[in-house]
This record gives C-alpha cells, structure tokens and sequence, in this order.
C-alpha cells in the first residue's frame, strides 16, 4: 500500500532518522552524520537535500560503506513509519489520551452521581421517613406481630409517603381480619352442617312438641303482675293489705291535724328526729318541705307519677305495683338494709290513696316491713300534702311527715335482745336510708317542676 507523503513530511522524518542514526553511532561518524550536525536541524531553508545526501554517500573514502545504505534504508522505512507514530502520539485520538479522557469523564460522573446521592440523603434527613422498600420490610415485621401494633404504628400522614404507607398497613390489617372472619365463617359452616345432620335424627326429636308448644307468657308490667311469692301468701298479703287500707282511711282522717298551711314563703327543708312515744316506743320522724314552681295540680300529677312508676334502686326490688282501686296503688317489695353487723333483708307491703280536696291534695300511705329471720315487723305512716304557697298562687308547697317505728304484737315472742338490736341497730339505718330517699326525692321533684313551669319573658330577663 503507497502511503503518500507530503515532502516537508519526508523531510522531518529523514532528520528525525538521522538523529537516531547519530545517536548510534557516536564514535564512528560518517559524513552524513557529519552534514547532519553541522547543518542547521531547526530550520526549513538549511534542511539537507536528498540528492546531497546520495552524493555525499556514494564517497568511497566512507570507511563502512554498506552500513550506511542499510540504515538510509532502514530509515527510509522507518521514515515511512515515523509520521504515521508521531501523527498517532500527538493525535487526540490515541488510545492513552483516549483513556486519559474517559478516566476524567468516569470520575466527573461519580463525583456528579455522589453529590446527587448526598442530596439526596440531606432531602431524607429532613422529611424523616424511610425509602419505600424499607417501609414495607418494617410493615411486614409489624405484621408478624399482630393486628393491634399495626393499627397502633397508624399516625396522621404528613406527607404523600406516609399516607402510603398507612394506607398500605391499613390494607394488610383489612386482609389479615378477612382471612379470620372467613375462617370463622367456615367453622360456623361446619357447626351448622354438623347440628343439621344431628337434628335430622329421630331419636333428637322426641319430646320437641313439649319444648315448642305455645306457653302463655307472663305479663312484662310490673303494674299488672304478681309475682310468685305473692301466690304462696296470697291469703296473708291480702290480709295485711286490707288492714292498711282501713289505717289509711283513718289516717286520712287525722290530716288536718297534723298539717297546716304554710304562712310565709317556704324554703327546702328535710328534718329528721328521734323521740320516745308511750305507747310505740323509739319512732324516727321525717318532716319535709319542698317548694315547687307550678300549680297544685301539676304538682300533684307529679307526685303521683314518681310514686306510682317503678324504679330500679341498688337496695330495693319491687315484686308487683299495681292498681287495684281508683287513686290507690299497692306494692310489694324486698328491701336490703346495712348495718353494723352487715346487710338485713326486709320484706315490704304499701298501701297508698290518693285525695282531692278543693285547693289541695293528700296522699296517704301505711306500710310494713318485716325481717323474717328475726320475727320484727317495722310500721311507718305517711302524709304528703300539695297545697299552694302564701306568697304565690302559681306556686306550691310539698310537705312529707313520716313517722316510722317497731311494731308490737301481743302474740309475738320476740326477745328482749331482738328488741333493742331492732331498736337500736336496724331502725338507725332505716333512718339513713330514708333520708337519702327524701333528699333525693326533693331533688327530682323540684327539677320536674321547673321542666314543666315556664316563666314569663320578663321573669326570664330578672333571672339572667
């Protein structure tokens, strides 16, 4: 292959050649490396030409003539070599500045992707949260251990990766609860299929007209039912119940008496004392007072609905409530008193009337209250009047007076210790109890009333 070359080209090579030559032979010099030295190596207008160069070679003075021509023609192929290396040494496309080049270009880059890297992990140490790879692996170990640490790990989202995050715990959660109710599911199944196959059995199903027969149901009421304690003493509940209603009527009689019309404005009161009376001994007595913002005859409708509804007490249980007569109402209730020496059960029978007399109304009630376990009985009489206050004709006034105290039979035998335990100890607690009652019994009473009694506009504004 001719490789053209231009002649400045051929030129430099030949010097170039020639100065190797010469660094070869530094003893031995010929008179080519003579004219090589001696002319000027550098410069364009005293640069050796090649019919000079012949000439001065085919000398037969030269002392090694053949070694010459072998190197001119060493270094005329050389020299067709020499461009082509030095225009590859000081090309740009070389292999060692190419290399040089990519070397540089490798490490601009990993410095590039390191400072992207290093923002990167300033961005996460600002928003604090995991990479999604490692949210999911901690998801997957909470999920290990239960339900409850997955719904506790749930915060509100503050960012879009949160709420990616808890939206896919909140969808681990739903699937762990829809693998248990399927689970569940199945079991039920298998309950159910197993109690089909055991009812189909003949065997199973004697006697299931006795279980499936139509029962008469009791009545849900306490008003219009009686219970089953009151059937075994039926005679003796009803003995006692007429006794207190003929004491009832009696005591209605007394009313007037014992009772007056308020004179001034009255105030909430509730008094409570213990006297000696020569014929019933030790009595406990109860006097109340409460005002009541409406009418006396919305006040007596309150009255007598607290009365008559039945209630739920921690200490007492009603067995029946029931009206037998107008504006009369019977009770029979278990009691549980506590005492000293612990908790007293007493059994109960009331008897309360109602009466409408002109301005006013009067409720009337006896009861009896025995501890079976020590042949005691305990009697209690009432009177509540409604009657309208002095200041006031919109207004009313409640009065309660009660007196309570230990009942005694000619053909009880009860000893002298049961007497003064009963005396002393469960007529004292009977007393708290009351107390309580009446207090509390105030309070209902009054809010009922404010509930149901609106004031004026310009009352409102005075109240304000």
């Amino acid at each position: 292959m001719e490789v053209l070359v231009a002649e400045d080209d051929v030129f430099m090579s030949l010097e170039e050649a020639l100065a190797f030559i010469d660094g070869c032979e530094v003893q031995d010099q010929s008179p080519t490396e003579t004219l090589v030295e001696n002319g000027p190596r550098h410069s364009l207008s005293e640069v050796v030409t090649p019919a000079e160069l012949l000439r001065v070679s085919s000398n037969p003075t030269t002392r090694r003539r053949p070694k010459p021509q072998r190197k001119t023609s060493e270094s005329s192929s050389s020299s067709d070599d020499k461009p082509t290396k030095k225009r590859r040494t000081r090309s740009a496309n070389s292999s060692s500045t190419r290399l040089q080049q990519r070397k540089r270009a490798e490490i601009r880059a990993l410095r590039e992707q390191a400072q992207e890297l290093e923002t990167q992990v300033e961005l996460l140490k600002k928003n604090r949260f995991l990479p999604a790879d490692v949210a999911l692996e901690v998801t997957a170990e909470l999920e290990e251990e239960g339900t409850d640490a997955l719904v506790a790990s749930q915060k509100t989202p503050s960012n879009w990766h949160e709420m990616a995050v808890r939206q896919y715990r909140e969808r681990l959660v739903s699937e762990k609860t829809n693998r248990r109710l399927k689970s569940i599911l199945e079991n039920q199944e298998k309950v159910n299929g197993a109690l089909n196959r055991l009812l189909q059995k003949r065997s199973i199903l004697t006697g299931m007209e006795f279980v499936l027969s139509a029962q008469p149901g009791m009545e849900p009421s306490l008003v219009a039912a009686e219970s089953s304690t009151e059937s075994a003493g039926n005679d003796g509940n009803k003995k006692v119940l007429a006794e207190l209603e003929t004491l009832v009527q009696g005591l209605y009689k007394e009313w007037k008496a014992k009772f007056h019309s308020p004179t001034q404005s009255p105030a909430i009161s509730c008094d409570m004392w213990t006297k000696e009376d020569p014929q019933r001994g030790k009595m406990i007595e109860f006097i109340t007072t409460t005002p009541m913002s409406c009418p006396v005859k919305k006040a007596g409708e309150i009255l007598w609905k607290e009365l008559t509804t039945y209630r739920e007490y921690p200490d007492k249980v009603y067995k029946y409530m029931k009206c037998t007569k107008p504006n009369s109402h019977e009770k029979n209730f278990d009691m549980n008193v506590r005492t000293l020496s612990g908790m007293l059960e007493l059994n109960g029978l009331q008897y309360m009337q109602k009466y409408d007399v002109e301005d006013r109304t009067v409720f009337v009630v006896a009861e009896r209250m025995t501890v079976p376990s020590k042949n005691i009985e305990f009697r209690d009489e009432c009177w509540m009047t409604v009657t309208p206050s002095s200041t006031d004709a919109k207004t009313s006034v409640v009065e309660i007076f009660l007196q309570l105290y230990m009942g005694r039979e000619e053909e009880s035998q009860v000893s002298p210790e049961d007497i003064s335990y009963a005396q002393n100890t469960v007529m004292a607690s009977l007393g708290n109890a009351y107390r309580k009652f009446f207090q509390a019994e105030q309070n209902t009473l009054m809010d009922k009333a404010w509930r149901i009694f609106l004031p004026c506009p310009s009352k409102l504004g005075v109240i304000v």
